[in-house]
């Protein structure tokens, strides 16, 4: 179990018993709330709740004992109360600081996270998430991590910043790091070197392997739970839920910034008799949306949207996660049971009114009560981009003839690739983009070396006439990756990203259409959330203008090298058949 307040001695326990009793006053009584259990899945009618220590003492009728000089009382006056809401499957370490990230989530009722650190590590290694980890530290909402076992995915085909064995068993055995981080099934299928031993310790210390088993089926995927994964967090349809709770594995429902499938999915589990394994998560929030209305408290609305009982749909999102992860006491307001709790007006949109951390009041009308400490990050951090700057002959793909035939990913959604095939001019002995034909170039740059390292390939599907877009916020590798309809101007967005220490960059014409800075480590932006989401609708709008008729491509940009989804992508050592695990040619 990880141990989330400190055990309290003899005389604590003793003193807790007398309050239950009421021969001792609590140290805060809620009056008048409607309590949600999560064991009965039922709403308790009016009554009382009673802290002391951090913890829930008792609950129901108030003995008049519990009321003393020092204590505090809440009016409820009817409303809901709720166990403090958990997300377990976020990541937390790219966009934003988990400052901004604090501000809004433990104002909205979100006490909890569990977040992967993939992204942090692909970037700068055990470094940066240990400087991500002292800022955790400094937030006063609980933060557990799970150590990524795969970093980076597949080291024949990309290049990152590495964790090697010895980083990943110093953060795993961290009290703090609650499991390993999603593992992509063909990495365990096929045998993987680094997963047996990764997996081995973790469950040497009694810890969670958390899954991503997308596409995984029938004996893939009793392959996958063989090795202990027991969680997945990838059903985009209820038979996948059905048949991952038949194998005893946890399932992860998203909605969020990445995927939603709340939809597709909840209709067929909601009325299952056992819900115990059942968790929604936002797999990384939408930052717009969290700046509206929370973290968890969409989710939530949507389960119940959807027909499922509130009760249930709050354990979903705080008891379940919690037993998952063996989070002590906590996800549930009970005798013993620590007390991280939300006051909501109602049990449709779950707006919370005030926040308890341990009995502490840490929010009132979506506002944090206390100032939040700022992290300094170390110099080191803003200096992670170590390629050499760009020209626009860095991206020659050389061709004789007058034309040429190449393969092109062209993109069938926010996020998978199919492989297509286009003729193109050859211009001076190279082949340019051509915006006519829909087809850009794209290029995958080394940022961990000095020396230039790149591969360059073509796309298609993002409409782009013009100009040229540029980010180091790439799964898992974050990399410099950039597209464009001109050499120049991909040059320019990809020389202003690496100048701001990372970030993603619009250009056009020659000139900086739009930014939006990750100094830090290349994946974080230290700006306040409102600026981020901001600057987010502005390269939108910037790249709409362009041409690019992409619903979500701030989205899209990320995964446009990632190897964990089919089928083509090109990595910094060339371009990949994903299923196939080979490199490909690009001019045919």
């Amino acid at each position: 179990m990880a141990r989330v307040l400190p055990p309290l001695d003899e005389k604590g326990l003793a003193g807790q018993t007398r309050v239950a009793l009421g021969e001792e006053p609590a140290e805060l009584v809620v009056r008048g709330a409607r309590v949600v259990n999560v064991f009965s899945e039922q709403v308790e009618p009016p009554g009382a709740l009673a802290v002391a220590r951090g913890r829930v003492v008792s609950l129901g009728p108030e003995l008049p004992g519990w009321v003393g000089a020092g204590t505090r009382v809440v009016e409820a006056e009817g409303l809901f109360l709720l166990p403090g809401l958990i997300d377990a499957h976020t990541h937390l370490d790219s966009i934003f600081t988990l400052r901004q990230y604090a501000r809004f989530a433990l104002a909205s009722g979100n006490t909890t996270a569990i977040s992967e650190c993939a992204m942090m590590a692909g970037a700068w290694g055990a470094r940066g998430v240990e400087a991500m980890l002292e800022e955790a530290a400094l937030q006063p909402m609980r933060l557990f991590w799970t150590a990524p076992p795969l970093v980076p995915p597949f080291p024949r085909l990309e290049t990152s910043a590495c964790l090697p064995y010895a980083d990943f068993a110093r953060l795993l055995e961290r009290p703090d790091f609650v499991g390993t981080g999603e593992a992509y099934w063909p990495a365990v299928t096929d045998g993987d070197p680094r997963i047996g031993r990764r997996f081995a310790l973790a469950q040497a210390l009694a810890k969670t392997q958390e899954g991503h088993a997308a596409g995984a089926r029938g004996e893939r995927l009793m392959a996958y739970a063989a090795a202990g994964v027991n969680s997945c967090h990838e059903s985009i349809t209820a038979d996948d839920a059905l048949e991952r709770l038949r194998l005893g594995m946890a399932v992860q429902v998203r909605q969020g910034f990445v995927r939603r499938e709340m939809e597709a999915v909840v209709p067929g589990i909601k009325d299952l008799p056992d819900t115990r394994l059942v968790s929604l998560v936002t797999d990384l929030a939408d930052p717009a949306e969290m700046l509206e209305r929370g973290v968890m408290n969409p989710l939530l609305a949507k389960a119940v949207e959807l027909g499922v009982p509130p009760a249930r749909a709050v354990a979903w999102c705080s008891l379940n996660p919690a037993s998952h992860f063996g989070l002590e006491r906590l996800g549930a307001l009970a005798p013993g049971w620590v007390a991280d709790m939300a006051l909501v007006e109602d049990l449709q949109g779950f707006r919370a009114r005030a926040v308890f951390l341990a009995g502490r009041e840490a929010a009132r009308d979506g506002r944090l009560l206390d100032d939040l400490a700022e992290h300094r990050y170390p110099a080191a951090a803003r200096q992670t981009m170590q390629c050499p700057p760009l020209k626009p002959e860095d991206f020659r793909v050389p061709a004789a003839g007058s034309e040429a035939q190449v393969r092109v990913a062209a993109f069938a959604g926010d996020t998978i690739t199919k492989e297509a095939r286009a003729t193109l001019p050859v211009v001076e002995g190279s082949l340019p983009p051509d915006p006519g034909q829909d087809v850009q170039k794209l290029a995958h740059v080394n940022r961990h070396t000095k020396e230039l390292a790149l591969s360059v390939g073509f796309i298609s599907g993002w409409g782009l006439r013009q100009g040229a877009l540029a980010t180091t916020l790439e799964w898992d590798t974050n990399n410099l990756i950039i597209l464009g309809a001109s050499d120049a101007d991909m040059a320019v967005a990809g020389n202003r990203s690496r100048e701001l220490g990372g970030g993603i960059v619009l250009a056009a014409g020659g000139e900086i259409k739009a930014e939006l800075p990750f100094p830090l480590a290349g994946v974080i932006s230290p700006l306040a959330m409102e600026e981020i989401v901001e600057r987010m609708r502005a390269l939108e709008k910037g790249l709409r203008e362009l041409g690019c008729g992409l619903a979500r491509p701030l989205l899209t940009i990320q995964t446009i090298c990632f190897t964990g989804l089919p089928f083509l992508r090109l990595t910094d050592k060339g371009l990949v058949d994903v299923r196939r695990r080979q490199f490909v040619e690009v001019v045919l």
